[in-house]
C-alpha cells in the first residue's frame, strides 16, 4: 500500500482527499502546518506528498525546497484554490512533480498520483543501478595524492568539459572515466569505452563513425558507430595516444563542430557526447616529434587529472590488499580474513612497475593458492615466484649480471622481513658482515618502511 502525505491548512480539503485516496487503497497521513509536516519528514518516508501553495508561516513553495532536501527522490505535487499560471510555472520550475487546482476532478488527481509514484520508482531503480555500478567501479585510497583525484574528480564531473587522464598503465585510468561519469548529469546515459590501441587503424574509423552498408569492401550491413551509440552520454577514448595521425584529424572536427560523418554516408550527423581521454604516453613529446596534433591535444586537455603510480602512494597498499582479499573470499567462497604484518610489509615493498593491476591480480593468485584464514609471507613469495616465471617467459631475456643483481635484490630484502629488519641477524642469516649488507642496501636502494627502524640485534 502507497503512503501519501497530504499537507493543507484547510482541514476540510484534508478530510475529502484522504477520504478519496482510503477509498482508492492509498495509507493517507493529514497535516494542517508545515513545520509539522517537516518534523514528520524528518523520521517517515512517504511515497508521494501532496502541498497546499498558500499556508500561513511558510508558503508550499519554500516549503518544497526543505521536502526536497529531506527527500530528494520524493515526488511533491503542489495543489491550490488560487491557482494562476505564473504560480504553476514558479513550483514546476523549483521541482515540483505537478501543479492542480483543488477544483480538479478526482480522477486527475488519481492519474497524477499514480504517475508520480510510478517515478519515483523509476528514480529508486537507477539510483540502486548507479550503486551497483558505482561499487563495481569503486577507487580506493587514502593516502594525500588519491584524495587530491578524488576532490579534482568532484570538481569536474558535474561539468562537460573535456578531461584528459594521464598515468602509467595498470593506475585505474578507466576507473577514473567512470567515476566521472557516474557523477555526471548523463550518469542515466550510456558511458561508451574505446580502445584506441586495440583496433586495427583500418578498422577504427569505422569503429568509431560507422558505416553504411556497401560503402566499402566488407560492409555487408549498416554498422552504428561508438559516437552515435554515446549520444546523450560520454565517450571514453583510452590510450588516445596511439590513434593514427589520419583519425586525429576527423576526431579534432568532432570536437569542434559535434558533427559526425558516418562512412558511406554524404551528410554529417550532430551527436551530443562527452569525451574523456586517457593515456599512458607523453603526448607533449609526440607532439615535438610530429605524432600527435597539437590542436587535438588542446582540445582534449581542457583539464587533465593524472594518477599516481601505486610506488608513489604505498599508504594505500594495506587498504587495497585486504579490499581485493575480501572480493576473492566472496568469489573463491574462502575464509581470508587477513594478512600477517610479514606478508603485508612484502607487499608495501615490492616493486609495483604494473601498478593496481598487478596487486589485484597478485592478490588474487595469493587467494587461489591460500590455506588459512590469515595471509602469510610465504603465501606473498610464492605468488610473486609465479609472476617471475610467467615474466620470464613472455618477455626479452636480461644479462646474467642484471638477473643476478635482481634476485640479490629481492632475496636480501625478503630475508630483511623475515627478520623485521634487524641488520645483524639478517647479516648472519645472509652470512655477509653488517656493513656489507649496508653497502649492498644502499646500492639496491632498499629502504626500510617508514613505521620501522633498523635494529642492530
Amino acid at each position: 500500500m502507497f503512503k501519501i502525505l497530504a499537507i493543507d491548512d484547510d482541514e476540510s480539503f484534508l478530510e475529502a482527499i484522504k477520504n478519496f485516496l482510503q477509498y482508492k487503497k492509498y495509507k493517507v497521513t493529514c497535516v494542517a502546518s508545515p513545520f509539522k509536516a517537516l518534523d514528520l519528514l524528518k523520521s517517515a518516508e512517504f511515497d508521494c506528498i501532496l502541498s497546499d501553495v498558500k499556508m500561513p508561516g511558510m508558503d508550499g513553495l519554500e516549503l518544497l525546497q526543505k521536502i526536497q532536501r529531506l527527500h530528494p527522490l520524493t515526488p511533491v505535487i503542489m495543489i491550490s484554490g488560487q491557482s494562476t499560471i505564473s504560480i504553476a510555472v514558479n513550483a514546476i520550475h523549483q521541482g515540483a512533480y505537478d501543479f492542480i487546482e483543488k477544483t480538479s476532478d478526482s480522477s486527475r488527481i488519481l492519474i497524477t498520483l499514480e504517475k508520480a509514484i510510478e517515478k519515483k520508482s523509476w528514480a529508486i531503480e537507477k539510483q540502486n543501478l548507479l550503486f551497483g555500478i558505482s561499487e563495481k567501479y569503486e577507487m580506493i585510497g587514502h593516502s594525500q595524492q588519491m584524495q587530491q583525484v578524488f576532490a579534482a574528480i568532484n570538481r569536474v564531473a558535474p561539468t562537460d568539459a573535456k578531461v584528459l587522464i594521464l598515468g602509467e598503465t595498470g593506475t585505474g585510468k578507466d576507473l577514473v572515466a567512470r567515476a566521472l561519469h557516474n557523477k555526471s548529469k548523463r550518469n542515466g546515459q550510456k558511458f561508451i569505452p574505446v580502445n584506441c590501441a586495440a583496433i586495427p587503424e583500418t578498422l577504427l574509423e569505422s569503429e568509431l563513425f560507422g558505416h553504411k552498408k556497401g560503402s566499402f569492401t566488407g560492409a555487408i550491413s549498416d554498422k552504428t558507430g561508438k559516437f552515435m551509440m554515446a549520444d546523450g552520454g560520454t565517450l571514453f577514448l583510452d590510450e588516445i595516444g596511439d590513434l593514427p595521425l589520419s583519425l586525429q584529424a576527423k576526431l579534432l572536427r568532432v570536437l569542434e563542430d559535434g558533427e559526425i560523418e558516418i562512412i558511406g554516408k554524404n551528410e554529417t550527423q550532430q551527436v551530443d557526447i562527452r569525451v574523456i581521454s586517457a593515456t599512458n604516453k607523453n603526448l607533449e613529446e609526440m607532439i615535438e616529434k610530429g605524432q600527435f596534433r597539437r590542436d587535438l591535444y588542446h582540445r582534449l586537455n581542457v583539464i587533465s587529472i593524472r594518477i599516481p603510480p601505486l610506488n608513489e602512494r604505498r599508504d594505500d597498499i594495506p587498504l587495497l590488499a585486504k579490499y581485493f582479499l575480501h572480493q576473492n573470499a566472496n568469489t573463491y567462497n574462502k575464509q581470508l580474513l587477513d594478512f600477517s604484518p610479514q606478508a603485508m610489509e612484502a607487499l608495501k615493498n615490492f616493486n609495483w612497475k604494473g601498478n593496481i593491476r598487478q596487486l589485484k591480480n597478485l592478490i588474487e593468485k595469493i587467494s587461489v593458492f591460500a590455506n588459512s584464514k590469515t595471509i602469510q609471507i610465504n603465501d606473498v613469495f610464492s605468488a610473486l615466484e609465479m609472476d617471475k616465471k610467467i615474466s620470464a617467459i613472455s618477455h626479452t631475456q636480461v644479462s646474467l649480471k642484471e638477473e643476478i643483481s635482481r634476485f640479490e635484490k629481492d632475496y636480501i630484502t625478503r630475508v630483511l622481513i623475515e627478520n623485521q629488519w634487524k641488520i645483524q641477524q639478517t647479516a648472519d642469516n645472509l652470512g655477509i658482515e653488517r656493513t656489507t649488507l649496508f653497502k649492498k642496501m644502499q646500492n639496491y636502494g632498499i629502504e626500510r618502511p617508514q613505521n620501522n627502524t633498523i635494529k642492530d640485534k
